[in-house]
């Protein structure tokens, strides 16, 4: 199902009608039934044939009709909308910024939403302008506001990500700003239940702040407990993720799982009734839900959440050494047919990745070496897991970070037991908040732990070689490595094999990812002049560089660019006109074509996405008066030239 989700999204959007492809699902599943039916258990391959093809048309089928669900031909200018604040709004430099349900389209003489007439049924990332004078929007208002919709520009020529497939995925139809006056809120609603969870949290946030936690261990605390990421700064996930760490600061299945572990501590006095497995069982997943909720009912949790219940049901079901990676696909498969796109969510891969790979590497790791005691066991366990997760998250990491933290184990052997201490002394914090001397002592304890963790991990920062960059490989090569990764553990675990064969195979696949590497390294680069983000940028293969100059004028390898930003050539004149190949005019330019013209001998001209509509549409027509040739980035996003 994977697959068909992978390659429909890539290769059939727009191209086949989702309806058809889940016709075909249909078909190949009665298919596969009649087969199970009508052949013997000889021939069951071609059962295990009609139920795949039924299961990649079904993915590729749930891809597309997931893409219709949010793709909306909204108006190419500023409408009044109506909708519903879906999340806590947080601040994004000088605006306030969340998702939003958009219900309908209004009239601006109506005073109802008249959804019936003019639908929309989509969600927006919404920016407005704080107004000081009003209240100030929360998660669950009913608002209406006054905006133009579309769907952000893609930077996917200069950086490789483009943003607007990036929120189609999360749901989001398009993205605008309500400037000042153009947004009211007309009082609360009764908020879903998603939203109330989102409340939830934000009110233990606040708790936190009144225990006098603040600065970076009140921003680590809230990731680490309740995954509210708003008050990391850049510079503390930089140092995280530099170690190693980063996963520790996004709630997910490490803190589920340290949270299923003090959970069974605390009901283990229950095994010793009769029935009292299954009943502490129960009780587990049930407070896993509840933190689940607590924490805002974010993906990674719910995921992780019902991941572990799984887990711990079929563990009562049966106790065979597989059940919990049949546990860990049941939950992506329903994951996936609830919502494809989580696919091609990093967060979801490397999750489920890390976790596969603990099932089956951690036993090998952790059978090589037998401790005499429980202060080794505990050292080797830790650096088991470490090890187990890194490997076979390693590949996904190459690919999307370019990094690798050669510290990780270190930095893992501290974070394992603080993380236990900060998410269990705070939720004794919040239990017995109201005790003297207990609760002083659990807010002193997560306190001291979470500035230990950071001064760690700061530490480790500092370290000689602490993270390797510039390692970039290819998605053949990610591809390559997995199947290493497989053949390396059938070697290492599978008994009875003819081993010999196996040794081969994996050497022959080791000698052709080295043949891509060589490839990779051998080819020349190709070097482009980019214009994007009001910025001039050369690129080098995976190497970007943002070009610099007082004046804003460049000689790039016998391209002229001038850049213009401000009112620096306003009124100026000279004798010599100078040659320039490409002006790129960004927001706050104040003057027009024609004066840079009497200046300059301009080619081309490429104006930014952030200039304002009329401006642009000035520069526009004074272009074609003048016969320039022009480039509008606000529909390309950025403009590359090969030099």
């Amino acid at each position: 199902m994977a697959a068909g989700i992978f390659l429909s999204d890539r290769l059939l959007s727009g191209v086949v009608s989702w309806i058809c492809l889940l016709g075909c699902f249909l078909f190949f599943s009665v298919l596969s039934l009649a087969v199970l039916r009508t052949f013997s258990f000889g021939r069951r391959y071609l059962f295990g044939c009609m139920s795949g093809l039924a299961f990649f048309f079904l993915g590729a089928g749930l891809v597309l009709a997931e893409r219709e669900k949010v793709k909306f031909g909204w108006e190419d200018k500023a409408m009044l909308y109506w909708g519903k604040v879906k999340d806590v709004p947080y601040p994004r430099g000088k605006t306030m910024q969340a998702k939003v349900d958009v219900a309908c389209q209004m009239n601006p003489f109506d005073t109802v939403c008249r959804s019936e007439k003019e639908p929309v049924g989509r969600s927006v990332l919404l920016s407005w302008m704080p107004d000081s004078a009003s209240r100030p929007i929360q998660c669950g208002d009913s608002i209406c506001f006054y905006a133009k919709i579309s769907r952000p520009v893609s930077l996917e020529k200069l950086s490789g990500f483009d943003y607007g497939d990036y929120l189609m995925r999360q749901g989001i139809s398009g993205a605008g700003i309500a400037f000042s006056g153009d947004i009211r809120a007309f009082g609360e609603n009764q908020p879903a239940v998603s939203q109330r969870a989102l409340l939830v949290r934000q009110r233990i946030v606040g708790i936190y702040q009144e225990w006098g936690l603040e600065g970076d261990v009140l921003a680590v605390v809230s990731a680490l407990t309740v995954g509210d990421r708003t008050r990391l700064t850049s510079d503390l996930e930089d140092v995280y993720s530099a170690t190693g760490a980063s996963h520790v600061l996004s709630l997910s299945g490490l803190h589920i799982a340290i949270l299923t572990g003090i959970l069974f501590f605390l009901f283990r006095p229950l095994k010793r009734f009769k029935g009292g497995r299954s009943v502490s069982s129960v009780l587990i997943v049930l407070f896993l839900w509840v933190f689940a909720f607590v924490s805002g009912l974010s993906s990674p949790v719910i995921r992780s959440v019902i991941m572990f219940s799984l887990y711990i049901l079929s563990s009562l079901l049966s106790k065979d050494a597989y059940s919990g990676v049949f546990a860990v696909s049941l939950t992506a498969f329903v994951m996936l047919v609830f919502n494809p796109f989580y696919l091609f969510d990093i967060s979801f891969q490397l999750s489920f990745v890390a976790v596969y790979s603990i099932l089956l590497f951690y036993p090998l790791f952790s059978g090589l070496l037998k401790a005499g005691n429980s202060f080794c066991k505990y050292v080797w366990d830790v650096l088991a897991l470490s090890m187990a997760a890194q490997l076979g998250t390693f590949p996904l990491i190459l690919l999307y970070f370019g990094a690798f933290p050669s510290y990780f184990l270190l930095a893992n052997l501290v974070v394992a037991p603080l993380s236990v201490c900060i998410l269990g002394g705070t939720l004794a914090a919040l239990v017995l908040f109201s005790v003297p001397v207990i609760g002083t002592a659990a807010i002193w304890l997560v306190d001291l732990s979470t500035s230990l963790l950071n001064l760690s991990m700061s530490e480790v920062r500092q370290l000689w070689g602490a993270q390797i960059t510039s390692l970039h490989v290819s998605g053949l090569q990610v591809l390559l490595l997995y199947i290493i990764l497989g053949l390396f553990y059938r070697i290492w675990a599978v008994t009875g094999l003819k081993r010999g064969r196996e040794v081969v195979v994996t050497l022959s696949f080791s000698v052709l990812f080295l043949l891509t590497c060589l490839y990779e390294v051998s080819r020349p680069s190709v070097c482009y002049l980019c214009f994007a983000r009001s910025g001039v940028y050369t690129k080098c293969g995976n190497t970007l560089t943002l070009q610099q100059t007082a004046d804003g004028v460049f000689n790039i390898r016998g391209v002229r660019v001038g850049v213009m930003k401000s009112d620096m050539w306003q009124n100026k004149t000279s004798d010599i006109r100078l040659s320039l190949d490409y002006v790129y005019i960004c927001r706050g330019f104040k003057g027009s074509v024609s004066m840079l013209a009497r200046m300059f001998d301009i080619r081309s001209v490429v104006l930014d996405s952030s200039l304002s509509e009329y401006l642009r549409n000035r520069l526009i027509r004074e272009c074609q008066l003048l016969k320039i040739s022009y480039t509008d980035l606000s529909k390309e996003g950025s403009c590359l030239i090969l030099l």
